[in-house]
């Protein structure tokens, strides 16, 4: 009995003991926030547009018309966004844009039995992916400046009761309204506090191109494409929620512990001298003597 009593007590002191050496070789407790965040970005001012006076008039282009004239691709913006934050300095971005039109008309002239209509319908989808990465970590009252990537893609459909327009046709305009591009900025934020900032994209250089192609009733075959380059600043409203956290531990080479350190050893220390530890067994008593 008093073997089994002994082998129990030492496993509790061993166990007390390899916690001990646990707490000691623990040295901080790193945070790893995850932010949820919303905001827009908004670019008041485009400097470049395209020009092509001298362009032949059958060259067709994004607008739908052929010819030469002001065109940029650089109209859509994807303004909205929704971002994930790791560790407050790392985010994942999807930014969206969205729009829609659409017109109706008709006409008839004395003595026709039924009035030409003119309907058309104009759909457009675009999303973005991106990510900002701050250079220094964000804290309120401060500037973190930032690098912001981003690929993009747009969806467009254009419909018409318009029976000189074929379904091909309508395709290939609104393939000319569906770009896919880039961006990549450099710029900076203001944090008011830990949940708003006030950001400018200073310096932002934006790629995008469509290309399309159609066959008409002559069936001859139509091609463009169209590149865009142009840079752009615009500014960015942001607001950050704190979602969830979680804690880890990483090794010390014996620096000084910080309180919640000796807090964790000394419940150890206690854990070891609690009135849960089993007692020491009695001294036999001399009837057990041989």
């Amino acid at each position: 009995m008093s073997g089994t009593t002994s082998v129990r007590l030492f496993s509790h002191w061993l166990v007390g003991l390899g916690t001990v050496a646990a707490s000691l070789c623990v040295h901080s407790e790193a945070r790893a926030d995850l932010h949820l965040a919303i905001g827009s970005r908004v670019e008041p001012l485009r400097y470049t547009s395209a020009y092509f006076p001298n362009s032949a008039a059958t060259t067709f282009r994004p607008s739908g018309n052929a010819g030469g004239g002001a065109e940029s691709l650089q109209s859509t913006s994807l303004s909205p966004y929704l971002a994930l934050y790791f560790a407050q300095k790392y985010g994942i971005m999807v930014s969206l844009d969205i729009g829609y039109a659409k017109s109706s008309g008709e006409s008839q002239a004395m003595g026709m039995a039924m009035p030409t209509t003119d309907n058309n319908s104009y759909f457009q989808f675009g999303v973005g992916l991106g990510t900002k990465i701050y250079f220094t970590t964000p804290r309120s009252q401060k500037v973190a400046p930032y690098i912001y990537l981003d690929v993009f893609k747009y969806f467009a459909s254009i419909s018409t009761d318009n029976m000189g327009v074929s379904g091909e046709y309508a395709g290939a305009q609104a393939s000319l309204r569906s770009p896919t591009g880039g961006t990549a900025a450099v710029g900076a934020e203001y944090f008011l506090s830990p949940g708003f900032s006030i950001g400018s994209e200073i310096f932002g250089l934006r790629v995008s191109g469509v290309s399309s192609e159609y066959k008409d009733a002559a069936m001859t075959r139509h091609s463009s494409s169209y590149t865009q380059v142009s840079l752009y600043t615009g500014i960015t409203l942001n607001y950050r929620f704190q979602v969830s956290s979680s804690v880890h531990a990483v090794e010390d080479d014996g620096a000084a512990e910080s309180p919640s350190k000796k807090r964790r050893q000394q419940t150890s220390e206690e854990f070891l001298s609690s009135p849960s530890a089993p007692p020491p067994p009695p001294p036999p008593s001399p009837e057990a003597v041989d």
